[in-house]
Formats: structure tokens, C-alpha cells, sequence
């Protein structure tokens, strides 16, 4: 894309109106609060597992999880730097969010089912947002792949190393979306590739049905990044062991930060991508801290 084409891009998302906001908001606020839902009773369940039978869970060390973060990063960067032929780039992203979601959904199935029926049902998933890509089966998807590996992940961790985590990737999500941009140009790579690491956010019910086909750059739909998704719920599963009540707390916090978000979102005088994270971190960490005077 040429510079003149790249301005001429960012001036139409900018003057694209957000119609329907509130309405837009109710089920971004549905798909989050799912997530979190279904992260926190399968933590819960993982977590009565391991102590029945007796095992440890393995904690993740905090430079291992910001070293891979960052090798992840840079390697779809060099991914979108250096390979030029589309049709390859393409089949590369949609190879990554299928890996992505598959780990995760049978992290998340197997806690109820067993094998084969998680990847089974997994499989059939996979197949038809392949077949068919479309809003529902994107988010049923990044649903399912984002509980398993936020609720095992979150076992992993301790709550202050997520606490660390959280205003770092924080301070990376202002720089990313604001300084470097690196952040909005992974996006709309992954949105024109058609394998997006994110919900896809409609204004009504019916907005599911649409094709991914259809989804652009500062169109009709809201895009929220797993990672806004995932780092409240690595928080809440990691007090899973400590109290359920406690995890809950830190998640309706994380849904106020969300709304906060959405409000600044809403107040732009253009329309430009903003950093989700600060806010749902802040309030996470508010409510947490809530848990630890009154709990």
C-alpha cells in the first residue's frame, strides 16, 4: 500500500461514525463477561481436579511469560515485514489462530469431557469457521480458546506476578496503539488475513451472521483484542485457589474498566483505536485490592 493510499485509509477510519454504541457495548460486555465466566468455573474445576489427585500445579515464571509474549510479537512482525506473498501470509495467520484456539478450547473441554469428544467438537468448529468464517463461529471460537488457556494459565500464576504483568502490558498497550503503532498494524493485518486473535464485536444479534468477509478497518464492527480479554482472566483464575468470591470481585471490576474503555471510545471527537487495557487493568487492580482489605 502506498503512503497516499495508507493516509487516505486512516482518514476514513477516523470520519466512519459509531452507530448503535450502547448496543454495540451490551454484547461486548456479553462476549467479556462469558469469557471471564467460563474462565473462572473452569479454573474452578482444573483447580478441585489437582487436589483430588493430588498434583501441583507448575508456576510460570514471570520472565518466561514476558519473554514469550515479546517472541510471539516480534515474529508476527517479521511475519508481516518481510513476507510479501499474501496468499502465504494468509495461510500462516490462519494456521496461528487455529493452533491458538485449538490448545485452548481442549485445555477448556477437557476439564468436562473426554477424549475424543473435545477434539472432536473442536475439529468440527474449526471446519466450519474455515469453510464458512463468520462472526459467530470467530468469537464461539476465541471464546472457547481464550477460557482454556486463561483459566490454566492463570493456576500458573501468582496473583501479584499478574498484578506486575498488568501494568507492564498496560504501558506496552499505550505504546503500541499510541507511539509505535505496531499494535494497530498486527490488527489490521490479522482483520484482512481473516484470522483475528480478537472478538468481533456487532450491534445487534443479527450482526453475527455476517461474514468475516465483510469485516474492515474502522467499519461497523468493534474489534477487542484477546489480550483485553485474557489478562483479566489470567487475574481472576489465579485467585481461583484463594476464593471464588475474590475472583468474581476482580472480574466485575475488569467489566467496569471495560465500560470505561468503551466510554472514552465513545467520547473521540474521530475515531481512532485506543489502548483497552489501562482501564480494565486499573479497575482490575482496584478490585483486587478490594479482596484483600474486606475478604
Amino acid at each position: 500500500m502506498s503512503n497516499g493510499e495508507e493516509a487516505k485509509s486512516e482518514e476514513e477510519l477516523k470520519i466512519i461514525p459509531l452507530l448503535h454504541p450502547w448496543k454495540i457495548f451490551f454484547w461486548e460486555a456479553f462476549l467479556f463477561s462469558l469469557t471471564l465466566g467460563l474462565g473462572i468455573v473452569a479454573a474452578s474445576r482444573i483447580n478441585e481436579i489437582l487436589k483430588i489427585q493430588k498434583i501441583g500445579i507448575h508456576q510460570v515464571p514471570f520472565w518466561k511469560f514476558v519473554t514469550s509474549f515479546l517472541f510471539a510479537t516480534l515474529f508476527i512482525l517479521l511475519l508481516i515485514r518481510f513476507l510479501k506473498f499474501k496468499p502465504g501470509r494468509r495461510i500462516i495467520f490462519k494456521f496461528l489462530f487455529t493452533l491458538a484456539v485449538l490448545s485452548g478450547g481442549l485445555l477448556f473441554l477437557e476439564a468436562w469431557l473426554s477424549e475424543p469428544i473435545p477434539f472432536f467438537i473442536l475439529f468440527l468448529s474449526i471446519f466450519w469457521w474455515l469453510k464458512k468464517p463468520s462472526v459467530l463461529n470467530q468469537d464461539i471460537l476465541m471464546i472457547l480458546g481464550m477460557a482454556g488457556v486463561g483459566s490454566t494459565l492463570g493456576l500458573a500464576l501468582q496473583p501479584i506476578i499478574v498484578v506486575a504483568l498488568l501494568i507492564i502490558f498496560s504501558i506496552y498497550d499505550f505504546i503500541a496503539v499510541y507511539k509505535t503503532k505496531h499494535m494497530i498494524k498486527m490488527a489490521k493485518e490479522m482483520i484482512e488475513n481473516r484470522a483475528i486473535l480478537a472478538f468481533v464485536i456487532p450491534k445487534n444479534i443479527l450482526g453475527f451472521q455476517e461474514s468475516l468477509e465483510k469485516i474492515e478497518p474502522g467499519g461497523k464492527f468493534l474489534i477487542l483484542g484477546g489480550g483485553d480479554v485474557i489478562f483479566p482472566l489470567l487475574f481472576s483464575a489465579s485467585l481461583v485457589p484463594v476464593s471464588i468470591l475474590n475472583s468474581l470481585i476482580v472480574a466485575i471490576f475488569s467489566l467496569v474498566g471495560l465500560f470505561i474503555g468503551f466510554y472514552i471510545f465513545t467520547r473521540q471527537k474521530v475515531r481512532q483505536p485506543i489502548p483497552a487495557l489501562p482501564p480494565i487493568a486499573f479497575f482490575s487492580i482496584i478490585g483486587f485490592l478490594i479482596t484483600l482489605i474486606f475478604c
